[in-house]
């Protein structure tokens, strides 16, 4: 049987075109299909209010609050810092995302010439020197903290002469001395073991500012800081050198029993007075800068 040219080519042309017609339709089905899962992921976003979302070729990318993030020792702040302890600074560093460690010290020394008090003329020194350790917790999501904390050395004390003039009264435990115009009365003021009050003291403070700040991009602070340290009852030794007169004639203090007595006395009376500065007040502020 012989075939035609024409008929072959209509054959194929019969048999081809259904097969094409299918083989579109198979192509063009995932491209739809690939197309209105790009746009549903374009379309969506973090479920977190603290990430951000975007997308990239079909695919989010989660990008975290950095104080959500803070990872230990991961920057350092400092501080200078202007308060009741004098002239110090502060170092801090994140141990989580809500705490820092911070440590600093505070150092000034005062120097007290001829003031008047109770019949004394007193010269002498107001040091402060301290160092101190703490765990900032900022509960809110702001910079208000709590910060419980330890002194670690304090070297807080006062140390003076008061000198009486001749012929000057002073009073010890309701007892009138008149200072001799030969060898006049001069009381000594020292700390008990050369400290306001114990070595190491716990203390509380509260405050606002981060050194550490958790907002991306921002450096600087103003720290605040007010609480108190419990120092123990600060001691104040008393000593009286001298010639004290009385009708009587003059005598020297220091071999007097009954004078030391009284000096004794009345350094029970100072230390009374003071009791209440066992809580010993804090109060700072500042500026600071994250590295």
């Amino acid at each position: 049987m012989k075939t035609s040219p024409f008929a072959v080519v209509s054959f194929i042309a019969i048999v081809a075109f259904p097969l094409n017609h299918a083989a579109a339709q198979a192509t063009a089905q995932p491209a739809s299909e690939s197309a209105l899962t790009t746009a549903s992921i374009s379309i969506s976003s973090s479920s977190s209010p603290s990430e951000a979302s975007t997308s990239v070729a079909g695919q989010d990318q989660v990008v975290p609050n950095r104080g959500d993030t803070m990872r230990p020792f991961s920057a350092v702040g400092v501080d200078i810092k202007f308060g009741v302890g004098g002239i110090g600074f502060d170092v801090a560093t994140p141990l989580a995302p809500k705490l820092n460690l911070r440590g600093g010290a505070s150092f000034f020394s005062y120097t007290v010439n001829n003031l008047s008090e109770d019949g004394f003329n007193i010269d002498g020194t107001l040091t402060f020197r301290s160092v101190n350790a703490s765990v900032d917790w900022y509960p809110l999501h702001n910079g208000f903290r709590i910060s419980p904390g330890v002194t670690l050395y304090n070297g807080n004390r006062f140390s003076g002469n008061a000198t009486v003039p001749a012929g000057g009264t002073i009073t010890l435990n309701d007892t009138d001395y008149i200072s001799s115009p030969t060898d006049p009365l001069v009381a000594n003021f020292t700390n008990q073991n050369n400290r306001f009050g114990n070595a190491i003291a716990p203390s509380i403070t509260t405050g606002w500012g981060d050194i550490v700040p958790r907002a991306h991009g921002s450096h600087w602070s103003v720290p605040f800081e007010i609480g108190f340290q419990y120092i123990s009852p600060p001691k104040v030794l008393l000593s009286l050198t001298g010639t004290a007169c009385n009708s009587e004639g003059c005598g020297s203090v220091q071999t007097d029993p009954t004078t030391q007595a009284n000096v004794l006395a009345q350094q029970n009376i100072i230390n009374g007075d003071i009791y209440q500065l066992r809580f010993y007040p804090i109060v700072s502020t500042g500026v600071g800068y994250r590295f």
